[in-house]
């Protein structure tokens, strides 16, 4: 398809060379944004989220350099509530390991907004875009601002008295991140996927049915997030039992009982298990239901996937409890929990967004 007529910095309609070419770049961002979870995974597992107590857009890109002004960052994390009620003693050596990580998920966001930012330069002056496209990079470039104006309202809540984050702001800023994510993919799908290419999913219930398995996946990670957030993983350190119970007495010893499934520890770990259990029968259901369907390759591809990704998640999580230790889990292991987390919603995201929109 050749060119239309342009007009200010828009064509009428992007060719199919560019829509390619975008789509691939995009492919990109959605790495970009899937290193940024996993590097925030380990920010939070590492305690490292309050060791840089301002947020400088510009100069904050510039660690500190030399040993001034390393006393200096030292001294402002000394006064902040974690160091004086968790980390008194620590030594400078400790504060730069913590520091490194919230440094490097700080500048590896600007890194993602600057990458987004220079490709809607490039493909809007090169008037490459047409009007759809440029409103949604506009919709991008406006999530991925808020993301980060988040994040800086998330540790602003750990510097005043409490020496921990709110677990729901913690919560919100990991949602903004999936969305921003999904958004990223469902355009891409958009851009590399021709409509004609698109499964038929009509005279079943599996389009509805595919959306409530998105809606579940997202749920679980809330309360994933709630239970990194409330450092609960390690309560109960025990499978398929919690603590030799399987129903904790105390699940709904808050009133009113909603609080339960907000703030309860027992609550929180018992739903995130129960969810999870749901959502091995639920999948494997959408597995079965997805491969009747007449689909494409690459449908047909992610699909196979789907088991091997979800027989990994839930090992992930196995192990993520049964290694926990008071308030800590391992690295590797709560880190990879996240994002192989983030990885299953996308697949089964990336399958629904291929399904006809009018059927």
């Amino acid at each position: 398809m050749k060119n239309e007529k342009s007009f200010f910095l828009f064509t009428n309609q992007m060719t199919d060379a560019n829509k390619k070419l975008l789509g691939k770049l995009l492919i990109v961002s959605l790495v970009v944004i899937l290193i940024q979870v996993m590097i925030g995974g380990i920010t939070r597992l590492t305690g490292s989220g309050l060791s840089m107590t301002d947020w400088n857009i510009i100069l904050g890109v510039f660690p500190p350099i030399n040993e001034a002004q390393w006393l200096e960052e030292f001294a402002q994390y000394k006064a902040s509530p974690q160091y004086i009620k968790l980390n008194t003693g620590m030594s400078l050596s400790d504060f730069k390991f913590i520091y490194f990580w919230e440094w490097f998920h700080r500048v590896w966001g600007r890194i993602g907004f600057t990458f987004l930012f220079g490709l809607f330069a490039f493909f809007t002056f090169t008037k490459r875009l047409d009007l759809t496209n440029f409103f949604r990079f506009g919709i991008l470039l406006f999530l991925y601002l808020i993301q980060g104006l988040l994040g800086w309202w998330m540790v602003k809540s750990g510097l005043v008295d409490n020496p921990y984050v709110s677990h729901y702001r913690l919560a919100s800023h990991l949602v903004l991140a999936i969305i921003n994510f999904a958004f990223v993919l469902w355009w891409v799908v958009k851009l590399l996927i021709a409509e004609k290419e698109n499964v038929d999913a009509s005279g079943s219930n599996f389009k509805m049915y595919a959306w409530l398995s998105s809606l579940l996946i997202f749920v679980q990670i809330i309360f994933g997030a709630f239970m990194s957030g409330l450092k609960i993983a390690g309560r109960y350190p025990s499978w398929p039992d919690m603590n030799g119970v399987f129903i904790p007495e105390t699940i709904f010893s808050m009133t009113p009982w909603y609080t339960n499934f907000l703030e309860n520890a027992a609550t929180i770990q018992f739903t995130h298990r129960g969810l999870a259990y749901l959502l091995v029968i639920i999948l494997v259901i959408y597995f079965f239901k997805a491969k009747s369907l007449k689909a494409n390759n690459i449908f047909s591809n992610a699909l196979y996937a789907l088991p091997v990704i979800l027989l990994i998640q839930v090992i992930l999580g196995i192990a993520t409890v049964l290694t926990a230790s008071g308030d800590k889990v391992m690295v590797g292991l709560g880190s990879a929990h996240q994002v192989v987390g983030l990885i299953l919603l996308s697949t089964v995201l990336f399958l629904n967004f291929q399904l006809k929109e009018n059927n």
